[in-house]
């Protein structure tokens, strides 16, 4: 999956205002909670990225390495590449036309 996504950060598909999605914590009554968030990449680095949730008005700056990150603008980050012909192409694809074919 790092590949994929080092390939869409070369070509500038995955870059700065990208939307992506992992995990983080937060605090909730004094105890750490793991919560799935969307979040908005501010800054780009080698093997991590700056990024601020989306739609949250505390400013808070979390670090999302490139491992955690889950989805790429609502696609998983092989997917992506794969519609960018820049990877493999992914058991997604082969679903789709063994449905055009059956649904004939």
């Amino acid at each position: 999956m790092q590949n994929a996504i080092r390939k869409l950060k070369e070509k500038n598909i995955f870059h700065n205002n990208s939307l992506v999605e992992s995990e983080i914590t937060k605090w909730w009554y004094d105890s750490p909670v793991q919560v799935k968030s969307t979040l908005i990449v501010k800054e780009m680095k080698n093997d991590h990225c700056i990024c601020n949730e989306y739609r949250e008005a505390d400013g808070k700056a979390y670090k999302i390495r490139y491992l955690d990150i889950t989805t790429i603008d609502g696609m998983k980050p092989d997917e992506l590449a794969a519609v960018y012909g820049l990877g493999p192409k992914t058991e997604r694809f082969y679903k789709r036309k063994l449905n055009e074919k059956y649904n004939k």
